[in-house]
């Protein structure tokens, strides 16, 4: 089978991906630029779904959904692709139910929580305490931070044990952890978790949807749309979908990919979809690959070191669930709930749910 051949092709049909294939292109209109993509369709994490409503159909996301002004790039690119945000809802009654299943849930409407004084006066010391070490966080390379090995050997639970002193908040903590993270305190480096909060701007930036925080804007129409709009902007002819890359070779003159049904020469690789894939990408797994290697010396897998190889294989993908619901009613009705189901659900300790909006 005769090979296509291309100047640069792109493993990953995502925003990473189809980001860097729009950069190219705008950067050398020449280029022939291929992007593979094992899915049926673009976007990676964000996904958008028709969903019907009051006026007929809206699409709602399912992966991926809030922008903040403070996310310039992806800012930028909304704006060049003319696509608009709007607003996250957050007005009215929020609902707090913490300290186990038998605690009363309670209400509140200010962006603080409805926590006890003693509560929120544990919560700013932490604040303080996080903001302050986050601070002195290399975000480029955490492993050059002060105290960097001492931070990554202990997990974000064993920091809140030693520094948080009411169970209420050693519980918000968790619901976050679960709701930002998909993942329990006790599975996180506290290393890490300083570099992302140092990388959003704080703490509170993570959880809020005020000005500037994480959850400012959504996209109308879905996030997905950006996916979307990049791969017209690439053309859809170069975007090929159900094309998952099994292998990539590399020699000193070429990089060979190859999916489960086509074979392609390229000048460059960008591999962009999570680690734990791309370290599947980069490694023979047949017994036909093992045999490429040793009858053709002068070519080479681009495999990772060993350190990079366990932390690509470790790198799991937690889980979070969206659930999306949709009420129908009487005017009379609506205007009684949407007070409550349009506000933001604030946090749920137990059961199903985590944060939501």
């Amino acid at each position: 089978m005769t090979a296509e051949i291309w100047d640069v092709i792109i493993v990953g049909a995502g925003l990473s991906g189809l980001s860097a294939a729009h950069l190219l292109r705008k950067r050398d209109a020449t280029l022939k630029i291929l992007v593979l993509e094992g899915k049926n369709r673009v976007g990676g994490r964000t996904v958008s779904y028709e969903i019907p409503a009051a006026s007929g159909a809206d699409l709602w996301d399912f992966g991926g959904q809030w922008v903040t002004s403070t996310q310039t790039h992806v800012m930028e690119l909304i704006k060049e692709l003319g696509l608009e945000v709007y607003s996250q809802f957050n007005t009215g009654k929020k609902v707090l139910h913490v300290g186990g299943p038998t605690a009363r849930v309670r209400t509140y409407t200010s962006s603080i929580p409805a926590l006890s004084p003693l509560v929120l006066l544990d919560l700013t010391l932490l604040l303080w305490k996080i903001d302050t070490l986050s601070g002195t966080v290399c975000v480029h390379d955490p492993l050059k931070t002060p105290n960097a090995v001492e931070l990554d050997s202990m997990t974000l639970h064993s920091y809140i044990e030693q520094h948080a002193w009411t169970a209420e908040l050693k519980e918000q903590i968790g619901v976050c952890s679960r709701s930002v993270f998909g993942m329990e305190p006790s599975q996180m480096s506290f290393l890490f978790f300083l570099m992302y909060s140092a990388a959003a701007g704080g703490l509170l930036a993570l959880l809020e949807s005020t000005p500037g925080c994480a959850q400012e804007f959504k996209i109308k129409g879905g996030t997905q749309q950006l996916s979307k709009c990049l791969a017209e902007r690439v053309g859809w002819k170069n975007v090929r979908l159900g094309s998952a890359v099994t292998t990539i070779w590399q020699d000193a003159e070429w990089a060979r990919v190859t999916t489960n049904n086509d074979t392609f020469l390229c000048r460059a690789v960008i591999v962009t979809c999570p680690p734990h894939l791309a370290g599947q990408c980069a490694s023979p797994t047949s017994v036909e690959s093992l045999n490429e290697i040793l009858t053709h010396a002068e070519g080479k897998y681009p495999t990772l070191s060993s350190a990079l190889s366990n932390v690509a294989n470790c790198a799991s993908m937690h889980f979070h669930q969206h659930i999306s619901s949709i009420f129908s009613g009487s005017r009379v009705w609506k205007s009684h709930w949407l007070k409550y189901i349009l506000s933001e659900v604030r946090a749920w300790a137990r059961g199903l749910l985590g944060f939501d909006f």
